[in-house]
């Protein structure tokens, strides 16, 4: 799959929920009566479950989203049970319609800055502010301007479909700003807010099913607390700079090896001599492009940070020499690819003169780095990972004695 998509592959667990909640919404008539009061105490529980593991974890974002969601939820069973047409139902409807989309996108946009701290204040203040506008809004509203809300928030617009067309709008302005977002930064956060801006938006156009908002919201819940498990395992088992499965990943990955694999090890040349002349800045953007490279290798190989300039590919179930041309084609696009340095001591000061000179040609000097793998598979000689990891480490010392930017086994 190419690059630009892997953000979309975070979104297949919320699918695949939203799935079942439609078909569970399709058997809500085999629910025991005895049952419903019950059923209708699961979001809370979930929620209070995202609560927990987001304080865990320390994950303002998160726990905001817990604590909105069980808000919405609260509102819908306490104030919209009744009928639409009354006025102070027909308000509430449309306002938290309207903000729960809104405070979800500002979440999105918002960065992840911790929760237990001044900057975890804002996402907090979001849910509090939002309730206490709509209540000022609606006490001081007269009878031409709530006609003029009426209006433009018309419900039922076709049969079986409750939201109004004006807030379906504004729900598909609000993913998109989410699955913006969603590319941009490629985390579970923001596809898991995603996923609660569609479940919500199914509850609002068919609220006149039964059960609907208990299910959708359960849904939402259990999106949130999967994402917040996702992404701590991702903080605890991929490196922050090149995104890559980091060494703790690559021990346990060892430790569950089967009968056949191949151990690929791989080492920027000359990278030492490379940071000292251009420094550590453009050394990093040269990690990340050698690192982004290595992850679009083919053939079933499982790309890892080993440390530093150091990357490993394992390849399960495979004999060695199957994997050399896809490793060659990961070696040969790295040596193809050029870097440029941007010269720091020539940026323009001010944004303002930098605007200036935007769209003017400007030269800048392009470096190419080159990559060295070594390559062992399992025989029955060598019968533990360590010794096929060991043997790879000495056929990439094979490869830097051979003149670098080759692949030795």
């Amino acid at each position: 799959m190419p690059q630009v998509f892997k953000p979309l592959l975070r979104l297949s667990l919320p699918l695949i929920l939203l799935i079942l909640s439609v078909f569970a919404l399709s058997k809500t008539d085999l629910i025991n009566t005895g049952y419903l009061q019950l059923i209708g105490f699961l979001p809370y529980a979930i929620f209070a479950l995202v609560l927990g593991l987001a304080h865990y974890f320390n994950r303002s974002r998160f726990f905001s989203a817990a604590i909105l969601m069980s808000g919405g939820f609260w509102i819908i069973q306490t104030y919209l049970q009744n009928s639409l047409l009354e006025t102070s139902t027909f308000y509430l409807f449309n306002s938290t319609s309207l903000l729960l989309p809104l405070a979800l996108s500002l979440l999105i946009i918002l960065p992840e800055r911790g929760l237990w701290n001044i900057h975890g204040l804002l996402p907090l203040s979001i849910s509090p502010l939002f309730c206490a506008g709509s209540y000022l809004l609606y006490v001081n509203l007269d009878e031409a301007q709530f006609q003029t809300i009426e209006a433009w928030f018309q419900l039922k617009p076709y049969e079986g479909y409750v939201l109004s067309i004006n807030a379906s709008v504004w729900f598909l302005f609000s993913l998109l700003i989410g699955l913006t977002a969603l590319f941009l930064r490629n985390t579970e956060a923001e596809a898991s807010m995603c996923a609660c801006l569609l479940f919500v938006f199914i509850t609002f156009a068919f609220f006149d099913q039964a059960l609907i908002s208990t299910i959708m919201f359960s849904t939402a819940g259990l999106v949130l607390a999967a994402g917040l498990l996702r992404s701590s395992f991702e903080m605890a088992y991929r490196d922050d700079l090149t995104g890559l499965l980091g060494r703790r990943a690559f021990n346990e990955k060892l430790r569950g090896l089967g009968r056949n694999y191949v151990i690929a090890m791989m080492d920027v040349d000359h990278f030492k001599k490379f940071n000292d002349t251009h420094g550590h800045d453009v050394g990093d953007e040269v990690l990340k492009v050698v690192a982004l490279q290595i992850s679009e290798v083919t053939g079933g190989g499982i790309p890892y940070r080993y440390g530093g300039e150091e990357f490993v590919v394992i390849f399960p179930g495979k004999k060695l020499k199957p994997c050399i041309p896809h490793l060659e084609a990961v070696r040969e696009a790295i040596a193809d690819y050029s870097v440029t340095l941007r010269n720091k001591n020539t940026r323009p000061p001010t944004s303002k003169e930098g605007a200036s000179k935007r769209g003017k040609s400007v030269k800048h000097q392009s470096v190419s780095v080159t990559i060295s793998i070594g390559l062992a598979e399992k025989n029955d000689n060598q019968l533990k990972p360590e010794h096929v990891l060991k043997l790879a480490d000495e056929a990439l010392y094979k490869a830097k004695q051979n003149g670098r930017n080759c692949l030795q086994h």
